[in-house]
């Protein structure tokens, strides 16, 4: 009875640990920074080469803009709400530590962890997180090297809280956000003669 407890005290402290470790691991590796913020989720956009995840078919309207701001419509199709989710899910799992019970693929890389239970363990809340952070990061990211802008000090905000980004967020269903980006003006100085 004794070691029946201590052996589910010890599972149930390796899953902490296992969440505590890789959340941390994920924090530095992520590019994107969460923090909520009255008028929305907060998000860094990084170089795009440095993202984990891309969205190819992010459909991006520009709502309004003038010399300081720009506030942009993004949507996504189902499909590429899937692909995000299991490609953050499936980057979860190669970075996490060995779990007990689970082995590794042959080079030590890939976790044999299946998907459902790694979501159980770290959260679906906490993982859907991760997901919006990249879609907001990374299709802004892409977004704003392709028109060749200049975002103050690389922030953006989306309108929406993160909680009603969670709450309309679902793998496989359409997705959309809007975002304002202040805007850095580029002066040139010219000398006059």
């Amino acid at each position: 009875m004794l070691l029946a407890y201590h052996s589910r005290r010890l599972r149930e402290s390796s899953i902490h640990s296992f969440s505590k470790q890789y959340l941390q691991h994920l924090a530095k590796s992520v590019s994107a920074v969460r923090s909520v913020t009255i008028s929305g989720l907060e998000a860094s956009i990084a170089d795009p080469e440095e993202n984990a995840v891309h969205v190819k078919n992010a459909k991006i309207v520009v709502e309004s803009r003038d010399d300081t701001k720009l506030q942009v419509r993004v949507d996504l199709e189902g499909e590429d709400t899937r692909l995000v989710f299991e490609k953050v899910l499936t980057n979860l799992a190669r970075a996490a530590p060995p779990v007990p019970g689970f082995r590794r693929q042959k080079g030590g890389k890939t976790s044999k962890v299946p998907k459902d239970f790694l979501l159980q363990m770290l959260g679906e809340e906490r993982v859907t997180n991760f997901v919006i952070q990249e879609i907001v990061s990374s299709t802004l990211a892409d977004y704003t090297k392709k028109e060749n802008l200049t975002v103050k000090g690389n922030k953006i905000n989306t309108i929406q809280t993160a909680e009603e980004l969670r709450s309309s967020f679902v793998p496989g269903k359409e997705f959309g956000f809007s975002a304002t980006l202040e805007l850095e003006i580029l002066t040139t100085e010219t000398s006059s003669q």
